[in-house]
């Protein structure tokens, strides 16, 4: 349980910790809508060819690609810390707010690329884009999670 007095510290540290759950759950989701866009724009034609030949199509797949990388990055350094026994608040923020804005923003290129579509029950783009909404909300939203970068870099500086 802990020693006396130490429950705020022990309960802010599983907070920190179930953001870097949020920030895989979100990499997740992020993933799954990059799947999903890839999958259909290749498959749906307009114009006589897939619309994964046009550019604005592309750009959206590649800024999902890209931020996928940087969220894992983030989510990786986050609970290698930790694991390390290093402080990892600011880390756990960073990867989680990073992680579930990105995950909102690639829910809405993916239903973008699906269009009407995307709001379909039968295409799973239409509960990535509910579920990506929630990981901005639990374990702190990201407003929270601004606070909490910043109150951790003036302590730094």
């Amino acid at each position: 349980m802990g020693r006396e007095g130490a429950g705020f510290k022990i309960a802010m540290t599983a907070l920190d910790s179930g953001r870097i759950g949020i920030a895989s759950q979100a990499l997740g989701i992020t993933r799954a809508c990059l799947d999903e866009s890839v999958k259909y724009a290749k498959d749906r034609k307009q114009f006589g060819k897939p619309i994964s030949s046009f550019e604005a199509i592309q750009w959206m797949m590649a800024d999902m690609a890209t931020g996928i990388e940087a969220a894992n990055w983030l989510a990786l350094s986050a609970a290698w810390r930790k694991d390390q026994g290093l402080p990892f608040t600011k880390e756990a923020s960073m990867a989680k707010l990073f992680a579930s804005e990105l995950a909102n923003k690639s829910a809405y290129l993916a239903l973008q690329i699906h269009g009407g579509y995307g709001y379909l029950k039968y295409f799973k783009i239409e509960r990535l884009f509910r579920d990506a909404r929630a990981t901005t909300i639990y374990e702190g939203t990201s407003e929270v999670q601004r606070l909490v970068i910043a109150r951790e870099l003036l302590k730094e500086l």
